[in-house]
């Protein structure tokens, strides 16, 4: 599992991540998305389900990436507590 921590949302309920962090997401076995104090997990089946927006944007540093929008759907169980589930 992959940890993101997300300081904004667009229009109040996406948020955007790039196509190779949705890739490695898939390969590390899901992703946890952060946004203020709420949390969403998504796993790889639902992962490789998104599809990158057409749009390729030129990093600053080096190389080019797209965005990925994901509805931000904040779980109501607390993260640790589905851990502490997992290991008994």
């Amino acid at each position: 599992m992959i940890n993101k921590t997300v300081t904004k949302l667009w229009q109040g309920k996406y948020c955007s991540i790039r196509d190779y962090e949705l890739i490695k997401a898939i390969k590390k076995g899901g992703l946890v998305l952060h946004y203020k104090d709420k949390h969403m997990v998504i796993n790889p089946d639902q992962l490789s389900q998104l599809k990158p927006t057409g749009k390729l944007i030129q990093s600053n540093y080096k190389g080019s990436y797209r965005l990925v929008d994901i509805l931000f759907k904040p779980e109501v169980d607390s993260l640790y507590q589905k851990q502490l589930f997992k290991e008994h």
